[in-house]
């Protein structure tokens, strides 16, 4: 991602305008410290557990919609 001044977000919009809206949320997410523990925590259960996935996707906003513009 680009060094940037807080007053210039053009190079922000050029970086994430190939981004959907879920796209750029996922790549937010990406970069939160919390959520990157928290993946690592469920991904170190040694097998796939559905549940500790379904709890995850919960905390994380999982099967939520964000608006698209017409």
């Amino acid at each position: 991602m680009p060094t940037i001044r807080p007053w210039d977000a053009a190079p922000l919009r050029r970086a994430f305008a190939g981004l959907d809206p879920a796209g750029l949320a996922q790549e937010w997410l990406r970069h939160n410290p919390a959520y990157r523990r928290d993946h690592a925590a469920t991904m170190t259960t040694g097998k796939v557990d559905a549940e500790a996935w379904r709890a995850f996707a919960r905390r994380w906003g999982g099967g939520r919609r964000f608006p698209c513009r017409p």
